[in-house]
């Protein structure tokens, strides 16, 4: 049972929930705890004696079960939810009817044995799985924790004993058992640290914070019974949100989820803490957001589904007509036959006889639709996935991971993609934050290379023990930014950067000015300002740095954050340590309410003259109180700290995103000036161009009856409960969004994020395979349209078009505007740029259908839609899969992509910095974009090549058996008397066609990896589908029909020519048709390794060895009639002879129907096999593939190279001899 998911509350919580109609079931029956809105948990309530206490505390244990099935269902409900798949369904029918007495002349056993097959395969997969599933949670639930019980020891449970009121001890680096309250730590300020890797991927420390008020609780008074109560909202998945109350001595205090501990993250850098449970088991947030591998329907299965409503028609009408025949001979031509002994032959006799035909030919002929290939696909997809798990080529040495396939029906989906969806930070890009420059109230620092003194290491020396860098070498003379140059100064007045203190990484910051630092000495207020807004608004916390003794290194949830704190530290501003509330700053200035470190530090900073040296503790240790912070979110972009300086000020320091920044900032010209915005505009733009990260950093002053009146409103906001109208989280951010404007604009920050590697030649790969790709970020869109120019995604010589506007009537004339544009575009490319705004009037149906023809456009080659939430980028990528048509894959890195990634028809998570949300959200996960290359454009094309070929196949082989059945109909009086016995007719797919199909599907290479990947344009036959569609295979459907016919017509005659027997013609043609079938097994190999064709021998000469004893005496007691047929047929050379010049017909056939393709209408791959043994040819092909003028140019042969020469003599691909190539060339390189 389930907990229903419930977000909207309301402050009534004694409001009974609905009653549900199996609440009569002891086991649907709700838990008394959870039959009110709020759930109410009492402290150490399963100690309590008072037995109505006990009796409404009721809530589900903490015993987790991931499996599917238990004990005593399996089998009910593995085969329930097998027969919910429309060809397992099918063959139940047919077993049902076989098993009707005098219906069907062929044996239970022949329809029910393949059908058993399929259902115990699958079953027994499924058992499998879910009994590692079980050891998994067997593992997990006898784990042990520490309980307090009343009078404050503790006692050992295992994790399964827990109850909702129980307060554990968790130790130092061990997992938290459940969803827990935090009420202590070993820490006095109640903070702890823990790690989340488990439930999203990152490792970076994150700090939770008890209520003070419960800090310094004793362990004793902590166990009392009802000590403390708590109220919260019921259970639900949401991994960050939490609404609830604490109820103790008299007072209530607001919970949120910066006091939670989930189930399934650690405790790091804390010796133990107190916590109250509050959800158990499988109402836990990891539980309820427990996502395993969706099912998901590839194309290729909605092709062949479609196909099969075709034979089903066929199949019928087949059916029907041998109903008809049957009727008729019966009543006509029936009693002219003695060993009939038919005496009833009148119309009515012969509608029953017809009537019971009709089920009975249904059953013959369902050998029409091959059940083995449904367990063939999951045994070959599933061995597709696993090379996808062991591919070396997709390793990342950074994470010590390979790709993980975590859906194993998607395989051949990976070579169809035709639209990739791709987040941009973190995916795109490494997602590596390092701070590059930043413009303070119109000047810029760190503008240029000569002007910034760079921290990498080919810029500067090591650190030293006391964590000091010498930057002094790297300075000459003009170390003045452009910006500041108006405030020149004497260079004796230099300030000397080897003597500032450095803590953090400094991987995180490139710049490191000297200009600013000299700013900040002299005491320029606006640098000042900026500087500590930077130092102050984050929630990074400050570890101690065990390599460096006496400095700390900065950990916290956002690695921009990460950034801005460390590059101010390297310009002196040092955040040292953070205690509850209060925040401990080093500043390179002495100030009144610091300490002064040394007594000749003002006069240093003042003088600063050439060769003096500082301390590296100059300045000030000054603590600033936090009074409140609101946090950043997707849907705020942006995030502020209320701060009480030290003077007894209380400012606002707010970041965020420039457009939203730049909208709630003073519009008062006092307070920000026309040339500051114009100035900082100009900066805005040129960082937006190099590619970086924008964030615009503000400040506001508030009054302390302003603050004290606000504060109580967010104070009685974050105490409240959801209600009908806003949940507790938008009535905060609403009271915050009143103080988070009209300020003063600091400045900006620039933050670089670097490429991945291989990113430029993954997207160029990509696009020669013919694939759409957009970027969807919640970038700055100069941002991302310069990433996508850098990255090569957009091309320099692209015509860009951009949407901007807001309302529908602008949007509408904008898109017609760009469509003309398009239109008389000479360009060979264009990309489109659209912002989320623009784009989130554009979906609305007035406008959708102009927007998907701008963007489906045939030179728009790529879309760029910047500011965009994770919801709209979900809904484009719904509306393309569903407007287009297309095949599409969404990847992203981040807790944002997760929507796209789920909304495509492949989603594929990055295992990145942001987390493992996306990869676990996903159907196969990578560590790197670059191996996308490697699962797409070889593992989707070897993958739909080979199960494109397995459909076919399987079709082809069944189908030639089943043209045996209709003919024989015809020469057996329209009865329904079988043609092969029922044994031989089940092992023709279980053993002599099954093992070499399945190497081939798993194993076979067309084309080797390195082919694949330097001619992306094969791609390009599964993104079309020109393997598997309808053309093909109804070819492969009539072929089999002809070469049914054929065997029959030699095979049957030429046997019955020889034998009075029916049997004995009847194992003649078995015995032809499993040699043409594996004939033709061969004949489609493209690669041949020893053990595919070791089995197709294996194949036949098992076969034989089979019919010999099935057709002696271990057979007798199952088909007496076959007794000594094999022997009258391997007695006869024309058997031989028949077998032989069939096989050799099929053969000719294929090797005709190949030679002349190659020779007329060779398709690329023809072309990539004739030349991988020549380098000349290959050259040749390369350079028609990838120069332009194949594009435009008529030519009559692709032999010139680049360097001028001429093949002449070639043949096959580029010849003279074969102009008829260069159409091919040209289309394939268009």
């Amino acid at each position: 049972r389930t907990m229903a998911e419930d977000t909207s509350h309301s402050e009534d919580d004694v409001q009974e929930t609905k009653k549900s109609c199996w609440d009569c079931l002891p086991c649907y029956r709700p838990y008394a705890g959870d039959t009110t809105k709020l759930r109410e948990i009492v402290v150490n309530a399963p100690y309590s004696q008072d037995p109505e206490l006990l009796s409404r505390h009721q809530f589900m244990d903490n015993y987790v079960a991931t499996t599917r099935y238990r004990w005593w269902n399996f089998i009910f409900k593995n085969l329930y939810e097998q027969f919910q798949k429309a060809a397992n369904f099918y063959f139940l029918i047919m077993a049902i009817i076989t098993s009707i007495p005098g219906v069907s002349t062929i044996p239970v056993y022949a329809t029910v044995t393949p059908l058993a097959f399929v259902l115990a395969v699958t079953a027994i997969k499924d058992g499998i799985d879910d009994y590692k599933r079980y050891k998994n949670d067997r593992e997990l639930n006898n784990r042990t924790v520490e309980v307090l019980v009343p009078g404050g020891d503790t006692q050992v449970l295992k994790w399964d004993q827990l109850q909702v009121g129980h307060v554990v001890k968790v130790k130092q680096d061990t997992n938290f058992p459940a969803d827990l309250i935090l009420l202590s730590s070993s820490e006095e300020n109640g903070e702890c640290g823990i790690q989340t890797a488990n439930l999203d991927g990152e490792t970076n420390l994150k700090i939770r914070q008890a209520l003070k008020e419960t800090v310094s609780l004793s362990p004793e008074h902590i166990a009392k019974v009802g000590s403390m109560t708590v109220k919260c909202e019921r259970p639900h998945p949401q991994l960050y949100g939490f609404e609830g109350q604490l109820f103790m001595d008299d007072a209530h205090y607001a919970l949120n989820p910066s006091h939670m501990l989930l189930r399934g993250a650690m405790l790091k850098e804390t010796k133990f803490v107190y916590a109250l449970v509050i959800y158990t088991g499988n109402q836990t947030k990891v539980m309820l957001n427990n996502d395993p591998p969706r099912f998901k329907q590839s194309h290729m299965d909605k092709v062949m589904n479609k196909q099969l409503y075709l034979i089903f028609i066929l199949q019928f009408c087949i059916v029907f007509t041998c109903t008809v025949l049957s009727g008729w001979f019966y009543v006509n031509r029936a009693g002219k036959h003695w060993y009939f002994r038919i005496e009833d032959t009148s119309v009515a006799a012969g509608t029953q006889d017809a009537v019971t035909n009709f089920f009975a030919f249904y059953v013959l002929l369902s050998v029409m639709v091959p059940i083995s290939l449904i367990v063939s696909m999951e045994l070959v997809r599933l061995g597709q996935a696993v090379l996808i798990n062991v591919d070396n080529r997709m390793y990342d040495s950074e994470d010590g991971k390979l790709a993980a396939a975590r859906s194993t029906t998607l395989s051949e989906e990976l070579g169809q993609i035709q639209y990739i969806f791709s987040d941009k930070t973190g995916t795109l890009t490494s997602n590596q934050m390092a701070f590059e420059k930043c413009s303070i109230s119109g000047v810029m620092y760190g503008g240029t290379e000569k002007d910034t003194i760079g921290v990498n290491d080919s810029k500067r020396n090591k650190s030293g023990g006391d964590g000091s860098f010498d930057l002094k070498s790297q300075h000459k003379d003009g170390l003045l930014t452009e910006a500041d140059r108006s405030h020149e100064r004497r260079a004796t007045r230099i300030p000397d950067m080897s003597t500032i203190d450095v803590d953090g990484d400094p991987r995180f910051c490139n710049m490191s000015d000297p200009a600013l630092l000299f700013k900040l000495l002299e005491g320029d207020e606006a640098a000042r300002s900026y500087v500590l807004a930077l130092a102050l608004c984050h929630t990074v916390s400050a570890v101690t740095d065990i390599t460096r003794p006496g400095k700390v290194i900065y950990q916290g949830e956002s690695t921009d954050e990460i950034a801005l704190v460390t590059m101010a530290s390297f310009h002196g501003v040092r955040f040292v340590s953070r205690e509850r509330d209060v925040v401990t700053l080093v500043l390179p200035w002495v100030t009144q309410e610091g300490q002064q470190q040394h007594n000749d530090s003002k006069g240093a900073a003042a003088s600063g003259g050439p060769g003096h040296r500082r301390s590296n503790t100059m300045g000030s240790r000054v603590q600033f109180k936090i009074l409140q912070i609101m946090a950043f979110s997707s849907d705020r972009k942006r995030m502020a700290v209320i701060v009480q300086y030290p003077d007894g000020s209380i400012r606002v320091l707010i970041k965020g995103a420039d457009d939203v920044m730049e909208r709630r900032a003073s519009k008062d010209p006092q307070v920000n000036s026309p040339d500051m915005w114009k100035t900082t505009h100009s900066h805005l733009f040129q960082f937006s161009r190099e590619g970086l990260r924008v964030m615009l950093v503000g400040e506001r002053v508030l009054d302390a009856k302003s603050y004290q009146e606000w504060s109580k409103r967010y104070a009685e906001a974050s105490e409240s409960f959801a209600d009908k109208g806003d949940s507790r989280q938008e009535k905060m951010d609403r009271i915050a969004g009143e103080i988070e404007k009209d300020f003063k604009v600091l400045g900006v920050t620039a933050i670089e994020d670097k490429l991945q590697d291989g990113v430029p030649l993954t997207l160029k790969l990509l696009k020669k395979a013919g694939i759409k790709i957009w970027v969807l970020t919640g970038d700055k869109q100069n941002t991302a349209v310069n990433i996508g120019k850098s990255c090569g995604l957009i091309g320099w010589d692209y015509q860009l078009e951009y949407l901007r506007a807001t309302t529908p009537e602008d949007v509408m004339k904008e898109l017609k505007t760009i469509k003309q544009h398009l239109e008389l575009s000479d360009k060979q490319g264009a990309a489109l740029m659209v912002t989320g705004a623009s784009l989130e009037v554009g979906l609305e149906d007035k406008t959708q259908e102009l927007l998907f023809e701008v963007m489906n456009h045939p030179i728009v080659r790529v879309v760029v839609a910047s500011r965009m939430s994770p919801k709209q980028k979900a809904r484009v990528v719904t509306l393309v899969k569903t407007k287009l048509h297309v095949v599409t894959l969404a990847v992203g890195d981040g807790a944002n992509d997760v929507s796209m990634i789920r909304a495509a028809h492949v989603g594929v998570g990055i295992r990145g910095k942001e987390g493992m949300q996306a990869a676990n959200s996903s159907d196969y996960a990578i560590s790197k974009f670059r191996f996308l290359t490697q699962l797409l454009l070889v593992h989707g094309t070897l993958s739909y090549n080979r199960n494109a070929i397995l459909i076919l196949y399987f079709f082809y082989k069944n189908i030639m058996m089943a043209v045996q059945q209709i003919y024989f109909v015809f020469v057996c009086g329209y009865s329904s008397e079988e043609v092969f016995d029922g044994y031989m007719l089940n092992t023709f797919n279980l053993c002599w066609t099954a093992l070499p199909i399945l190497l081939f599907s798993v194993f076979d290479r067309p084309a080797n990896v390195d082919e694949l990947l330097e001619f992306p344009q094969l791609y390009l036959s599964g993104l079309h589908g020109d393997l598997f569609n309808f053309r093909t295979f109804w070819i492969s459907f009539f072929e089999a029909v002809v070469h049914g016919s054929v065997v029959w017509l030699m095979t049957w005659y030429t046997a019955h020519d020889m034998f009075d027997s029916y049997w004995v013609s009847s194992v003649a043609t078995y015995t032809v048709v499993v040699l043409v079938a594996n004939t033709k097994m061969a004949m489609i190999t493209t690669t041949w390794f020893w053990f595919n064709a070791l089995i197709i021998i294996l194949t036949v000469l098992v076969y034989f060895g089979f019919i010999y004893l099935y057709c002696g005496p271990i057979g007798f007691s199952f088909s007496p009639w076959l007794f000594g047929v094999i022997q009258q047929v391997m007695a006869r050379p024309m058997f031989y002879l028949v077998a032989l010049w069939l096989c050799i017909s099929v053969f000719l056939q294929d090797y005709l129907v190949y030679y002349v393709q190659r020779i007329f209408n060779p398709t690329l791959l023809m072309l990539v096999q004739e030349c991988r043994n020549d380098t000349s040819k290959k050259q040749d092909l390369i350079y028609a593939l990838n120069n332009k003028s194949a594009r435009r140019k008529s030519t009559t042969t692709y032999t010139k190279a680049p360097n001028g020469r001429n093949n002449p003599g070639n043949t096959g691909m580029m010849g003279a001899k074969y102009p008829q190539h260069e159409a091919k060339l040209k289309m394939l390189a268009t």
